[in-house]
């Protein structure tokens, strides 16, 4: 899944980063809140985290554009001030959590995947499809209820195969949104698939010419 980090502190930004992408995200990072901005407005991601104090615009303006321009992208901000008004403030302005500094990033995780099983319509974070069951809290995977270790690309394949299930989807798709952050050249979707075939089971993920790949 492709987030965007709206972040000034370059330390901070830098770990969630890291963290998140251990996870198995894909994070574009913006350290101002003008670029930020050009960045929801220009590219597609699954949810947007936005610092509410940034240079250029803050986050509060920076959230008021991208749902006057009719992005719906679910929005987690984050502050150093825990104050009602400002609080009512971001949910008003069409925030869907709002988190204050210093955090867990276990918190933050926990409070990611909330808002994206509301956003995805998913009743808990656990999916499972055809005896293959995804925690994506966790990111651990089981095949017939037995623990499969999987590597960061094929976590984010599968990950996005699952979120997207019953869909096919292209390879420029999962290229562009599961795996930027990658080295994202040659056949590596094609690789990537059949490792999870050997993992999983050959019949875990569908595949048709012309349309792509797909789960369920």
């Amino acid at each position: 899944m492709k987030l965007l980090l709206i972040e000034d502190d370059k330390e901070l930004a830098r770990t969630l980063k890291e963290l998140l992408e251990e996870e198995g995200f894909v994070v574009s990072l913006a350290l101002d809140g003008k670029r930020g901005l050009d960045k929801a407005l220009t590219e597609e991601y699954e949810l947007i985290l936005i610092d509410y104090f940034l240079p250029s615009l803050t986050g509060l303006e920076v959230l008021k554009r991208i749902r006057q321009e009719g992005i719906k992208t679910p929005v987690i901000m984050l502050t150093v001030v825990d104050d009602t008004d400002r609080k009512v403030d971001c949910l008003s302005l069409g925030a869907d959590d709002y988190i204050t500094k210093p955090f867990h990033f276990k918190e933050l995780l926990a409070r990611i995947y909330a808002v994206l099983r509301r956003y995805k319509g998913l009743e808990s974070s656990k999916i499972e499809v055809d005896g293959v069951l995804l925690d994506l809290e966790s990111s651990k995977v089981f095949c017939e209820g037995k623990p499969v270790e999987l590597t960061a690309g094929e976590l984010r394949l599968l990950r996005y195969l699952f979120l997207n299930r019953g869909r096919f989807v292209s390879r420029e798709e999962l290229l562009e949104k599961a795996l930027q952050s990658l080295e994202a050249s040659g056949n590596v979707v094609e690789v990537l698939i059949s490792r999870l075939r050997k993992k999983l089971g050959k019949d875990i993920i569908r595949s048709q010419k012309g349309l792509g790949y797909r789960v369920g």
